[in-house]
């Protein structure tokens, strides 16, 4: 390369320092997700709100008509909100604030639905969605997140009317069948509709609300959606006896949280802090013998709560503290009680566990497996 004049030579040498002194600046101030939330004090997480069992605000408590992420709101209400959410999806959050905090409640929930979840992951809004979110090739590959180990089987069901007589998707035809957009639940139905030749109309809704409102109005003859969404929202239908949530399972849908897929770090840390919940209760340890298994001598247990503390323990390589596991177990418990607690036979929201059962379960063995803790 040959220069006119010796000015180019220093304004070529001077925009290569800007440039470097650019890089060099960024590459300091970047921070891991994990170093971000410890500095800020607390785990951003998002959850529905709107869905008992899994992540859920009864609005007549604290007499507001919807929930709100305005940071505008009065603090009071809006403190209260965060006090009040309760459920399967905000216990995996309050596990991840027990392991970074030693604190459950060292989290904001954001309340999202279907069409910005994704968003809220990729702008940094949230430090992990949990919100009945199906994993898929798609949202896997495409969107840019990574998903961490799934936490509730599930499958697309319909609800319908009782009385309607009809007991399939196919005595849907010629009938309205209302679904949330942005959903597996609705790419399903139309997947149905063309392989089966099936003439039933869909009606797709943004609002989780509207879907259940223009059915119970009759202006839809039947619901679909993941079969514990069904579960879940026919509790609030005026007269639950009276509708039914039918046997036929249109998909497999996997429920797992996610987290965006830059950071690898983050990534590893939830996946383990699940695991860790699923390895718990195969361990048998829980919220009321966890003081009791620190006196094991049993070398898994031993490792798995970290009673060595030493530098190479399993939290020390996830950048957590040694005792991360029990951290977990002290403010949540493990898979089983949080399961128990939300979505047991005395919850609010009984759902049979069935496949989510560990795998190792002697009278209904299921799925729920987390790999060797070593």
């Amino acid at each position: 390369m040959k220069f006119e004049n010796i000015s180019n030579v220093w304004l070529l040498a001077l925009i290569l320092l800007l440039l470097n002194a650019c890089s060099s600046t960024q590459t300091l101030t970047d921070k891991s997700i994990l170093e971000q939330i410890k500095e800020r004090g607390w785990l951003n997480c998002g959850v529905s709100g709107d869905l008992p069992g899994f992540s859920y605000v009864n609005l007549e408590d604290i007499e507001i008509t919807k929930l709100d992420n305005d940071p505008n709101i009065p603090n009071n209400i809006y403190q209260q909100i965060q006090r009040s959410v309760v459920g399967f999806d905000v216990d995996i959050c309050r596990a991840i604030a027990s392991a970074i905090f030693d604190d459950p409640n060292a989290v904001k929930y954001r309340f999202i639905d279907t069409k910005e979840r994704f968003e809220e992951i990729s702008s940094g809004k949230i430090d992990v969605l949990s919100n009945t979110t199906t994993w898929t090739v798609e949202r896997d590959v495409s969107i840019k997140i990574e998903f961490a180990p799934i936490v509730f089987y599930d499958g697309q069901g319909i609800l319908v009317r009782e009385n309607s007589k009809v007991r399939s998707l196919r005595d849907l035809n010629g009938k309205v069948i209302c679904v949330e957009t942005e959903t597996t639940s609705q790419r399903n139905l139309e997947d149905e509709k063309k392989e089966r030749n099936l003439t039933f109309q869909i009606r797709q809704l943004q609002d989780k609300r509207d879907v259940y409102r223009l059915y119970e109005a009759g202006e839809c003859q039947a619901v679909t959606s993941d079969i514990s969404q069904l579960a879940t929202n026919l509790k609030l239908l005026e007269n639950p006896d009276e509708h039914i949530i039918l046997r036929e399972i249109l998909s497999k849908e996997p429920l797992a949280p996610a987290v965006i897929d830059s950071d690898l770090q983050w990534v590893e840390i939830v996946r383990w802090i699940v695991f860790a919940l699923i390895e718990a209760e195969e361990l048998g340890i829980n919220q009321n013998n966890l003081e009791q298994k620190k006196a094991s001598t049993n070398p898994k247990i031993i490792r798995f709560l970290g009673l060595k503390g030493t530098a190479d323990s399993i939290g020390s390589r996830l950048g957590l503290e040694p005792d991360y596991a029990q951290r977990i177990i002290r403010h949540v418990g493990n898979y089983g009680e949080i399961y128990e607690r939300n979505l047991g036979p005395n919850s609010s929201t009984p759902i049979e566990r069935g496949l989510n059962n560990l795998w190792n379960n002697t009278e209904e063995p299921g799925l729920i497996y987390s790999p060797p803790f070593r």
